[in-house]
């Protein structure tokens, strides 16, 4: 917890001292200040959000062209937001982009409205024939998806491990998770309809099998992670958030496998729950992780005792056992390394993707 001098909101110094009892009381300029500055801040956000909505923009640092390395040449058939479910019916895609060593790269997008919203797909070069699974994965605040796409080997598991990977693109680099985050869900945009339009506009690649789609994500793609798999139970076969939580406190109408990758501590989206400065994201308060995934394993009717087991020095994971419908919940806990994608001692593509039978355990 904060003390006197270390405010949750990073604003702390000495303790002030006694007013005068004469004088009358002054308000703290430098918190007047602070907070205009953020009221101001948080209104440019939102009335840029507005134009990007009216004027049809992609969202993202990058939408009009894509970074170094991945190819904007290649657009396919859109679809509408809206999806009628895992499935929905359309044209087979090819696949298409450019070719880069063993992998392919290529540039989509779904119509939401009058918002055409990108999305950056890497898979084998040569997917020989085969449907393969695809993974979904959901950037950060302030992140795109190509900085997501880059921010761990992605392109060196898609080669090696033979799977397609997905990487939507949030309006202006965020997620409407309901109570997080700014400026999406302050301007109530639809994510649950842009990425489920996604997820069935890949379902519909002739290299992908639809019955093996997964969906991962950080913090607040990791937040969204657990929003979408609410909404879409039966969209993807299992889900793993990384340093995320279940801000709005859903809970899945039929079972999904979820596994949750989280540090300890976490300045950023706290393990136990407590206050942080990001807490100003939120309009609800981030949950304590253990029991939020203890919660998750209930709503999947698992037995309530978790399995522990010890991993790697610090490493420790829970398993929630006997779950309904061949559901399996676990919670990886791993030495706090800061806010950022699990690398070390846990690499996060490779527990996603043994969670998600991709790559061998």
């Amino acid at each position: 917890m904060a003390g006197p001098a270390d405010s949750p909101f990073g604003l702390g110094g000495p303790e002030p001292a006694p007013p005068d009892p004469v004088a009358p009381e002054r308000p703290n300029r430098t918190v007047l200040w602070v907070l205009a500055a953020a009221v101001g801040l948080l209104a440019v956000a939102v009335l840029a959000l507005v134009a990007v909505l009216v004027l049809g923009g992609g969202g993202g640092d990058n939408d009009g062209a894509a970074r170094p390395g991945a190819s904007s040449a290649t657009t396919g058939p859109t679809t509408t937001a809206t999806g009628d479910g895992p499935g929905a019916s359309g044209d087979a895609i090819r696949p298409g982009g450019q070719v880069q060593g063993e992998v392919r790269l290529e540039e989509r997008s779904v119509q939401q409205g009058v918002l055409q919203r990108p999305y950056l797909v890497i898979s084998p070069a040569d997917p020989g024939g085969e449907r393969l699974p695809a993974v979904m994965v959901l950037h950060g605040l302030t992140f795109d998806r190509n900085s997501m796409a880059a921010t761990a080997d992605w392109r060196a598991a898609v080669a090696r491990d033979r799977f397609v990977a997905v990487f939507p693109q949030g309006v202006l680099d965020s997620w409407n998770a309901g109570p997080c985050c700014p400026p999406s869900n302050l301007a109530g945009t639809d994510d649950v309809g842009y990425l489920t339009a996604v997820a069935e506009e890949v379902g519909r690649r002739t290299d992908v099998d639809p019955s093996r789609r997964f969906l991962t994500g950080f913090s607040n793609g990791g937040i969204m992670t657990y929003t979408l798999a609410c909404a879409q139970p039966t969209l993807f076969a299992a889900v793993a958030p990384m340093a995320g939580s279940n801000v709005s406190g859903c809970a899945p109408p039929s079972p999904v496998s979820l596994l949750h990758v989280h540090g300890d501590p976490d300045p950023t989206v706290p393990y136990d729950g407590s206050l942080t400065a990001s807490r100003v994201l939120s309009s609800a308060p981030f949950p304590d992780v253990p029991t939020s995934v203890g919660a998750w394993a209930a709503a999947d009717r698992c037995e309530p005792d978790p399995v522990v087991a010890e991993g790697p020095p610090g490493v420790r994971t829970r398993t929630w056992r006997n779950c309904a419908d061949g559901a399996r919940v676990e919670l990886v806990t791993h030495p706090g390394n800061g806010h950022t994608w699990p690398k070390s001692p846990v690499e996060g593509i490779d527990l996603a993707l043994r969670f998600f039978g991709i790559r061998p355990s």
